[in-house]
């Protein structure tokens, strides 16, 4: 099988995200300057979310990138997996429950890291 092109590759893109303008300025920017990157982010692509043996429909995988890319304070992230999830027909009520796991994942890690806090205080 032949690699495809940076162009395919952003094409492919483009249909998943809804529009050629969800494409990511730094991978659009990328065609031109390293296209090598283009390519490094197609293969980890294909290898997770893009993955056809994953236990999850794409639409979960791709809601999955989208609560972690929250978790991570990835703004570029976010708004491509937002646009690739909407364009899975994701819902506002998946969305929002996204939003309320990954509030209650970030609240909670504060009382792992006052275990130290917690500590000095219990003896």
């Amino acid at each position: 099988m032949q690699k495809p092109t940076v162009d395919e590759i952003l094409g492919l893109m483009a249909k998943k995200l809804g529009g050629e303008e969800k494409i990511p300025k730094a991978i659009q920017y990328a065609k031109t300057v390293a296209p090598e990157l283009v390519y490094d982010v197609a293969s980890s692509s294909k290898s997770s979310v893009g993955d056809p043996n994953l236990p999850f429909d794409a639409k979960t995988s791709t809601l999955i990138f989208l609560a972690v890319a929250l978790a991570m304070k990835d703004t570029e992230c976010i708004k491509t997996q937002l646009n690739a999830a909407l364009n899975m027909g994701a819902t506002k009520e998946e969305l929002i429950t996204i939003i309320k796991i990954v509030k209650h994942a970030a609240h909670s890690s504060v009382i792992g890291y006052a275990e130290p806090i917690l500590e000095a205080l219990s003896k």
